[in-house]
Formats: structure tokens, C-alpha cells, sequence
């Protein structure tokens, strides 16, 4: 037989001012692991009936102590009812919650940017538990180094956020506690391994199944349990898409089917933690965390040893299947003192009930946290440099400034980078509309995720309002955009939508710049007017045509060149009138021939000169005639005059012919010479005078007259000398 075990004992303390001597008529402890405890504590003290609501929030530790070997549970009053005060004693009964599962009543929304989940955690806990002079323990963990590049807490409890972060990362919590300071301290475990031994009076971890008696032994037992094996999802399908490595879906899988062929697998989608995440770690965890339900042992017994995070061997000479190592995982602690005062004094009672695990199996947290889902949209203001107006990366993206961020510096790391919808998103091509410094921007997030932004659109406010004046301007529609930096100009497309005076509306504050691969056409139902302030520059590749159907006119302030590579046609209908002010100057290479159909008339005002570097002809069809009022020259190294009929030289003045040289006047048939007063032949000293009353002078030094034939001499008289 064994010795018996020592008695047990039960001692209540609180903290800050109320010294009383507590007697504990019962408790209920539930602790789990990965949970925040509670206790319920009901308690009588003779001392004066006190404040009861002074019991908020303070420190208590309640002692559960069999011999020298003492279990505590600390933590916060955090709710007391008052049942009795009777007989100078106070009867209340405490709820006791851990300083963990409080912060479920601190809720919060933020962001973290570029941080690891060790350091969330460390913050966020650091704070809430430090208000209570509790501390985090991270112990050995090695889980949650890597940093996220956004996380948010939204609308979400501080337990909940670090639950849930803890659960996504694999990591572990338990609790332990210290009598003596009335602290508990939250304790991160990532591997079994870090996971300590239960104490059982010097037994070391085993715990032996005592079905009769078992108050009568010297050990704390187990009194009796039962096996139960489930059926639990046989594997874990994760996928997400990568939208920034490689735009496509990313998966991973593990498990297989169970002994009978089937498959139950779990299919998780949409549950990024990261913009690149490691798919295959996460399925491992969460299919070791479905796995734990398949073999739980669940029992009840005395052993106030026994603790959520413990491990200890169970001994049963009957069922030897069962005897290997067990990681506890809950406990439900039952217990008090009886107020009578037997002999031996009061009697103490202690009992649990518990659940654990095969210590073999990796533990892992099951996902029960819910992550917060944020559907629908919410408008954010555009963040950035200071010096930036447009402040963006190689995607597009932006950051903003939620409103409901209580630490709102609407800096350049107020947002992770954000991607914005477009109405078109190609390979090189589609919209791009970049949301500036200072827009009020609508933001979704994808499946409500509030890890997972996206900024859907753009509204105006009071300090960016419409670019078209409303309501005045309420039927036009279109872009303005604004010069950056500085807004000193805008680029703008409007439509006017007015009936009557539709118009569409194009402003471009520096260059326009066209470029059509194919062709273009472009057809104006009346007017169309252009005026270019400085230079215009065309350039046709091959041909260009214009028709125009009635007139017209062209004005140049200056010069007007025009080359022609080379031949040019010009055909006018009607009249061509030229009028140039000042000269014309025509160089052609070649020929020049003109045409005219009918008349032509030259009118020069002053002189006019040609220049013919060859031959010169000149072709009259019908009758030609010269009017010259002033004198009329004729200079060439040789000259000749034909016609094919009559000629006529003809002078009101006087006609005078004169050759260098020799001068020859012949008939073909005749030759008349004709004056109407004198006609005079002279060649040197000799000449022939005819004169108008019919006298015929002949004089020469000598003169001589023969005949081949007969010489007859008439007249009235004939002098001889």
C-alpha cells in the first residue's frame, strides 16, 4: 500500500488592500492550451464589508497546495458578485481571467508595415499585458522572424489579432504562473520539444491509472479515461495567386487518403500572409492541426499537476497499448472546501477532467480565430514625399492614409504600395491613371481582406472639387489633368453634351503628339479652322491631294517657297490672276514651253528685257503687230526678215535703212522705189535725184550709159554739149 497523499490546501490572495483571510469554498478552473484560462472562485472573509467593485481589476492568485507541492493560477479579478454578508463575513465570488484574455475588450485598428510577427506580437503585448505588470515570454520559438510587408489589425481585439497571427504563424502559447508575485506570464512554444514534464511528487512525469482508492495512494492518479479516434480532413489543398513574381495560381497539397481510399481534404484559398508566401510550411501546419482530433484521450483524476503545455507517460498495467507519452491539452479543475469543521478540520476536495494528445503528434494551433472581413468600399487620401506630387512605383501602385488609422502621419509609409484597378491592364498596354498625392481614393479589399487593398477609384471633396463647374457645367463630361510639379498647366478632353452646342473639347498645354501606323481620315461637316502661332512643318511621303469645291485663299505674311523634286502641274478652270508687289524671278533649267488657248497681253509699266542665250524664234499664226512709242532697235550679228507674202515697212517719221557693209534690195519680178517728193540714189560724188515735178538728175564726174541693145533719148528738147 501506498502512504497517503498529503491534504490539500487552498489559499486566495488578492492584491492592493484587501488583507483578509479568504476561505475558498469552490472553484472551476478551464485551462487549454492556445486559450485564455478562467476561473470562478467563491470565497468568504470576516472582514467589513468593503467597496465590492474595488475588486476590478486587481491581482489574484489562487493557490492549490497538496504538502509542499503547490500549483497556482494567477490573474485579474475581472468580474465579482457579491452573494451574502452574513455574520460579520463577506461571501463573494470572483471570476478570475488572465491579463491575455482581457485584451479581448481592447480593440484596434492599424497597421504594420515591414515588421515580423514576433515583433507584433512583442508590441502589441508588450502594451496591453505591461498595463497589467504582466510580460510575454517568446521562450525558444524560432517561428514568426520573417516580416510581413502589411498586416492589419482592424476592428479587431488585441487578443484576437495575436491569436490569430500566432495560429497563421504555427506558433504556441501557454501560461505560467507565480504565487508569490501574482503574475502569470504568456509562454510561445513552437516545438514540442519545448514543452515541460509534469511533476508528479518525485514520480517524475508518469501518472498511473487508479481506478479504487485512489485517495489511499501516495501519487496522483488518473482514475479513469477513455480512448477516442475521429475522422478528421485526410489533407490540406492551399492556393493564391502571385500576381508580382509570376501572375498565376501558386499551390501546394498535403495528405492522402485514408485506409479506406477516400479523401475529406481541406481546400484553403485566399489566406496570403504575404505577397510572396510560402505555400507549403502553412498546409503542413494546418493539416498537423486538423490532424490532433484524430486521437485525443480524454480523462479525470486528482493530479493538481496536471497543466495545459505539460507532458507526462500514463502507466495502466491493463491496457499497455496506452502507456506512451501524452501532451495535455486541456484541463477543467474542480475543487473547495467544505465549511464544516469536522475533528480533522475542513475538508478540502480537488478533482479534473482533461484531454491530451500524443506527444509524438507536432502540435499546432488550430485557425479558430477569424480573420476580420471588411466588405465594401472605404475611401483613403493618397500619401507620399513631401516633395513628390505623384508618388508611385514600377506597378502603379500608390499608398494612402486610411482615416480610421488613430496614428495618421499621411506620410510616405502610411500604406504598404496599393495596386490600382484600371479599365484595361495588358502586356505593355491599357489604361494608366495614377492616383496623385492628395486624392481621396476608394479602396476595396479583396475577399474582404483588409491585408490584401486595392484601390478601385478616385471621389471629390471639398478641397479637390470638379474640374467643370457644377451644377452650371453639368452637361460636360471628360479629363483634366494638371502639370506636375508645380500644377502650372493642364491637359484636358472635354465633351460638351449641350443640345445644340455639342462640342468636343481638346487642350494640351505644351505638344500634341499624333502617330497613326495606317491610315487616317478625318471628314468636318461646315468649318474648319486652324491657326498655328509659330512654325508649321508637313511632310507627305509619297502623294497629296486636296479638293476644294468652291474657293480658295491662302495669305502669306513673308515668303513662300515651294520645291518640286520634279514635275508640277497647275490647272485653273477659269482665270489665274498673279500680283506680285514686288519681282518674279522664274530659273528654269530647261525648257519653257507656254500655251494659250486664245489672246495673250504682256503690260509692263517701266522696261523689259530679254535675254535669249541661243536662238530665238517666234511663231504668229495669224497677224502680228508691234506698237512702240518710243524707238524701236533691232541689234543682232545677222538679221533676216521673210514672209511668205507681202511685207511692209512702214514710218510716220522718217525709215532709214543702213548697212556696215553691203546693202542688197532685189525683185524678183520688180522693184519699186517710190517717194512722193524726192527720191535721191548717192554714192560718193555721183548721184541720181528724182524729184516730184518729174526732173531726173544725174551727176557723177563721169558718166557713162550703154546698152546692149538700142539707147533712145526723148524729150522737148535735147542738150548737147
Amino acid at each position: 500500500m501506498y502512504a497517503r497523499l498529503p491534504p490539500l490546501r487552498y489559499v486566495l490572495t488578492l492584491s492592493g488592500g484587501i488583507d483578509a483571510a479568504w476561505q475558498v469554498l469552490s472553484f472551476s478552473i478551464t485551462e487549454a492550451l492556445d486559450h485564455p484560462y478562467t476561473a470562478t472562485v467563491e470565497a468568504v472573509a470576516a472582514i467589513e464589508y468593503p467597496e465590492v467593485e474595488s475588486c476590478l481589476g486587481r491581482s489574484a492568485a489562487l493557490l492549490i497546495a497538496r504538502g509542499a507541492q503547490a500549483q497556482a493560477l494567477c490573474g485579474v479579478v475581472s468580474r465579482v458578485d457579491y452573494l451574502a454578508f452574513e455574520r460579520g463575513e463577506l461571501h463573494l465570488r470572483f471570476h478570475i481571467a488572465s491579463a491575455l484574455g482581457i485584451l479581448d475588450q481592447r480593440v484596434n485598428s492599424r497597421i504594420w508595415q515591414n515588421h515580423s510577427v514576433r515583433e507584433i506580437v512583442g508590441q502589441v503585448l508588450g502594451e496591453g499585458l505591461g498595463e497589467y505588470g504582466r510580460e510575454l515570454d517568446l521562450g525558444e520559438t524560432q517561428r514568426g522572424d520573417e516580416r510581413r510587408d502589411y498586416c492589419v489589425q482592424y476592428r479587431e481585439s488585441d487578443f484576437a489579432f495575436v491569436s490569430r497571427l500566432l495560429e497563421e504563424e504555427g506558433i504556441c502559447y501557454a501560461f505560467e504562473h507565480d504565487a508569490e508575485s501574482q503574475r502569470e506570464t504568456v509562454v510561445l512554444r513552437d516545438d514540442n520539444a519545448q514543452y515541460g514534464e509534469l511533476d508528479n511528487f518525485g514520480h517524475g512525469s508518469e501518472l498511473p491509472v487508479i481506478l479504487s482508492n485512489p485517495g489511499e495512494a501516495d501519487v496522483e492518479s488518473i482514475q479513469g479515461f477513455e480512448w477516442s479516434a475521429a475522422m478528421t480532413s485526410t489533407g490540406v489543398l492551399r492556393r493564391d495567386f502571385d500576381w508580382l513574381t509570376q501572375p498565376q495560381l501558386v499551390s501546394a497539397s498535403v495528405g492522402e487518403a485514408d485506409d479506406h481510399g477516400r479523401e475529406r481534404r481541406r481546400f484553403d484559398h485566399g489566406q496570403r500572409r504575404f505577397i510572396v508566401d510560402d505555400l507549403r510550411e502553412r498546409i503542413d501546419d494546418r493539416h498537423a492541426a486538423e490532424g490532433l482530433g484524430a486521437r485525443v484521450l480524454r480523462g479525470h483524476g486528482n493530479a493538481t499537476a496536471m497543466r495545459p503545455g505539460l507532458r507526462f507517460v500514463l502507466r495502466d498495467d491493463a491496457h499497455h497499448d496506452f502507456e506512451v507519452e501524452y501532451l495535455i491539452t486541456r484541463v477543467e479543475h474542480r475543487g473547495g472546501e467544505s465549511r464544516e469543521e469536522p475533528r480533522e478540520g475542513p475538508t478540502a476536495t480537488y478533482a479534473n477532467r482533461f484531454e491530451c494528445v500524443p506527444y509524438e503528434l507536432p502540435h499546432r494551433p488550430v485557425a479558430k480565430t477569424p480573420k476580420p472581413r471588411e466588405f465594401g468600399p472605404q475611401t483613403a487620401i493618397v500619401t507620399g514625399p513631401a516633395s513628390e506630387e505623384i508618388h508611385t512605383d514600377e506597378h502603379g501602385r500608390v499608398k494612402v492614409q486610411f482615416y480610421w488609422e488613430e496614428q495618421a502621419d499621411y506620410d510616405a509609409e502610411a500604406s504598404c504600395w496599393i495596386r490600382c484597378a484600371q479599365q484595361w491592364a495588358g502586356v505593355g498596354w491599357g489604361a494608366q491613371f495614377i492616383p496623385r498625392v492628395g486624392m481621396e481614393v476608394v479602396v476595396e479589399f479583396l475577399e474582404g481582406n483588409p491585408d490584401r487593398p486595392l484601390v478601385t477609384g478616385c471621389v471629390y471633396n471639398s478641397e479637390r472639387p470638379t474640374p467643370f463647374l457644377l451644377p452650371q457645367r453639368k452637361t460636360q463630361s471628360g479629363w483634366r489633368t494638371d502639370s506636375s510639379p508645380g500644377g502650372a498647366g493642364f491637359n484636358e478632353l472635354r465633351f460638351e453634351d449641350a443640345a445644340g452646342a455639342e462640342e468636343i473639347y481638346l487642350h494640351g498645354e505644351r505638344d500634341w503628339s499624333i502617330e497613326i501606323e495606317n491610315d487616317k481620315r478625318q471628314q468636318v461637316g461646315r468649318d474648319e479652322q486652324l491657326t498655328v502661332v509659330r512654325e508649321r512643318t508637313k511632310a507627305v511621303g509619297v502623294n497629296e491631294r486636296f479638293v476644294v469645291g468652291v474657293n480658295l485663299e491662302g495669305s502669306v505674311g513673308v515668303h513662300h517657297s515651294l520645291t518640286v523634286g520634279r514635275d508640277q502641274s497647275v490647272s485653273v478652270g477659269g482665270e489665274n490672276n498673279l500680283r506680285v508687289g514686288g519681282n518674279v524671278i522664274w530659273d528654269i533649267a530647261k525648257d519653257l514651253r507656254l500655251r494659250v488657248g486664245e489672246d495673250i497681253e504682256q503690260s509692263v509699266s517701266a522696261e523689259m528685257h530679254t535675254s535669249v542665250g541661243s536662238h530665238y524664234t517666234l511663231d504668229v499664226g495669224g497677224d502680228a503687230t508691234t506698237t512702240i512709242t518710243g524707238d524701236h532697235g533691232v541689234q543682232a550679228s545677222s538679221a533676216t526678215l521673210a514672209t511668205s507674202a507681202d511685207l511692209s515697212l512702214s514710218s510716220d517719221g522718217k525709215l532709214r535703212l543702213e548697212a556696215g557693209d553691203r546693202m542688197t534690195v532685189k525683185g524678183e519680178e520688180k522693184l519699186i522705189v517710190e517717194a512722193a517728193k524726192k527720191l535721191t540714189l548717192r554714192c560718193g560724188d555721183a548721184s541720181l535725184t528724182l524729184s516730184e515735178d518729174g526732173k531726173v538728175t544725174i551727176k557723177g564726174s563721169d558718166i557713162k550709159i550703154k546698152g546692149s541693145g538700142n539707147v533712145s533719148v526723148k524729150g522737148q528738147s535735147v542738150a548737147d554739149n
